[in-house]
């Protein structure tokens, strides 16, 4: 979802979650699975097969617990790498703190597998998985039918040299076969509209703005296609896993004969996918960038550690700009049911059902002007104007902080917008 994230993901704990999903649950088990494999071949060390199993499974369960409601945070708008956060975060970061802990674990244990390995680990056979050997007379291997690929007829550990002639192998052939089903639900609340992060929160808070809507129903569809590539893959590992164990079906060699057909299918078919992803996110990115004649300009300007508004179509009681500074509010200043690490002392009034251009500044470091309700995240830097536009659809108060690391205190740059009606709107103007 590259378009989405411009807007909505960027520097939001969905992007530290997915990433950081991508290289431990591909990566790093992936590289942990070549470990356990090819570890025994290369040392001539067996291994504890019981702690091995009981690593893995730490391991999942620790790094699912750490980066999967990291990206409920991301969702709710919570920005990364902030020293402190509201309270609404506290419950998905307890969880994902606890998963951090139980990957140390898993880390340590592994660390000792190795360790037990190198010191009281039993020489291995040529082949470690308990299959008959690799013979590399052609007759013997016709009438044994073995599979197993080349590396498993060498001593372990191997020697420099193995083979003075080509070896001859068998091959063995497998049927894949697929079958694809979707089953795809969403939720939502529909008793009380969500403007701020709520605690446990799993999805985007309500949109207030067009774009957000269609920022939500381009992820959606989005979604669509993930789930069926989900299934689809999902169903051919398990196939392969199920129809592929050993004591089923000697492992292969590697020369193998391609698969013109399939390899069409599964180079042709992501293809068609991006295309389909790619013309609504296309245009939705355009029509977000577009900035509509706005009936009220706000001027925006990020500092350390705090926002200033200015209004340059009204003035005030002393004929200048309406302009003032907006602070975090302490949390010993908080009145009851005020959000801590959310709630400010200055509040950006804007009317309801009217176009708001927001022109974004700063003045010393980089800031990104984000509110996640209104789908509205803008970089503010220090000598250039950034401009986005927003029409609020409701009333309401909307919360958003900065979602670009500026110092220490990034984390106490909190945003508010009040959506009023209009008569409240002019009477607040009057008040200046």
């Amino acid at each position: 979802m590259p378009y989405i994230d411009i807007n909505v993901f960027t520097k939001t704990y969905y992007v530290v979650a997915h990433f950081h999903y991508v290289l431990s649950m591909g990566a790093v088990f992936a590289l942990f699975s070549g470990w356990y494999f090819w570890i025994p071949k290369i040392l001539g060390l067996d291994y504890n097969i019981l702690l091995s199993k009981v690593h893995f499974w730490i391991l999942f369960i620790g790094v699912n617990l750490t980066f999967f409601p990291q990206h409920f945070l991301g969702l709710q708008g919570m920005p990364r790498r902030i020293s402190d956060y509201p309270d609404a975060f506290a419950g998905w970061n307890l969880i994902s703190s606890f998963g951090s802990i139980v990957s140390v674990v898993a880390t340590w244990l592994f660390l000792h597998i190795v360790y037990l390995q190198l010191v009281e680990g039993k020489a291995t056979s040529r082949y470690p998985w308990l299959t008959p050997q690799f013979f590399s007379d052609l007759l013997q291997t016709l009438l044994n039918r073995s599979y197993n690929s080349l590396e498993w007829c060498l001593n372990s550990p191997p020697k420099p040299h193995a083979f003075v002639s080509l070896p001859l192998q068998s091959h063995a052939m497998g049927v894949v076969s697929s079958v694809l089903l979707l089953v795809s639900s969403y939720f939502s609340n529909i008793f009380e509209y969500c403007d701020a992060p709520r605690a446990w929160g799993l999805y985007f808070q309500d949109s207030a703005s067009p774009q957000m809507e269609a920022l939500v129903e381009l992820h959606n569809n989005i979604m669509f296609y993930l789930v069926i590539i989900l299934f689809g893959v999902g169903w051919i590992l398990l196939s392969i896993i199920r129809n592929y164990v050993n004591s089923k079906n000697a492992i292969s060699n590697k020369y193998l004969n391609h698969g013109t057909l399939i390899e069409l299918i599964w180079t042709i078919t992501p293809a068609l996918i991006l295309i389909l992803i790619a013309f609504p996110s296309f245009k939705l990115l355009y029509l977000m960038d577009e900035v509509t004649d706005p009936n009220l300009s706000i001027v925006v300007e990020g500092h350390q550690w705090y926002w200033s508004y200015q209004y340059p179509d009204f003035l005030d009681q002393d004929d200048e700009f309406i302009e003032f500074d907006s602070y975090l509010v302490p949390e010993s200043d908080l009145e009851d049911g005020a959000l801590r690490m959310l709630e400010v002392d200055n509040r950006v009034i804007v009317p309801e059902l009217t176009h708001v251009r927001f022109i974004i500044t700063a003045a010393d470091v980089i800031h990104s002007f984000a509110v996640p309700a209104l789908g509205i995240k803008c970089d503010a830097y220090p000598g250039r104007l950034n401009q986005v536009s927003v029409l609020v659809n409701r009333e309401g108060t909307f919360y958003g902080q900065c979602s670009e690391i500026c110092g220490i205190l990034h984390s106490s740059m909190p945003i508010v917008i009040e959506s009023v009606s209009l008569e409240k709107f002019l009477t607040w103007l009057n008040e200046q």
